[in-house]
């Protein structure tokens, strides 16, 4: 005959072994996760700016689809230059100007191998959907390749990049 004591005592410990050795849950983190954004897909870029040159205006507007932004930097003095940011129809334009207290200090970008001097005022624009990166320079235009020396001078220079296919 089997003692009850030992029956329960059995069955106790079938049951803590049963839940020792079952599968558990991965229990989730109190603490709260950061969302991470996917990331954004990285489109070919032109590559029409990659010689060394120099671009020099009056004014100098540079225009391009998204990603346009990576690959331009600017440098301006903030005693000298205003700065202004705005989302338009036509995308996100960015406007340099010298201020009257500035004259004299131009207002400096690079695009990827070109180096931008424009002296009164500098556009940038990025566009949505698939357009060619444009670089329009106007009043007193002046370009120059470093690697061939070649130069072209007018009052309106005008260069076009578009993404490899």
């Amino acid at each position: 005959m089997i003692h009850p004591n030992t029956t329960r005592t059995s069955i106790l410990m079938f049951l803590c072994l049963c839940a020792c050795s079952a599968p558990t849950k991965s229990r989730q983190s109190d603490t709260p996760q950061p969302l991470q954004a996917p990331a954004p897909e990285v489109l070919p870029w032109t590559r029409s700016f990659e010689a060394s040159a120099l671009l020099i205006a009056d004014e100098v507007r540079i225009e391009g689809p998204r990603g346009l932004m990576d690959h331009i930097a600017t440098r301006i003095e903030p005693e000298y230059h205003s700065y202004s940011a705005t989302t338009l129809p036509e995308g996100f334009q960015q406007v340099f100007e010298t201020r009257e207290e500035g004259r004299g200090m131009d207002l400096r970008a690079y695009l990827d191998g070109l180096e931008v001097v424009a002296f009164e005022r500098l556009v940038l624009l990025e566009r949505p959907g698939d357009v060619p990166v444009v670089v329009e320079a106007l009043g007193e235009a002046f370009w120059r390749e470093a690697a061939t020396g070649r130069e072209q001078r007018a009052a309106t220079l005008r260069f076009e990049g578009r993404r490899p296919e």
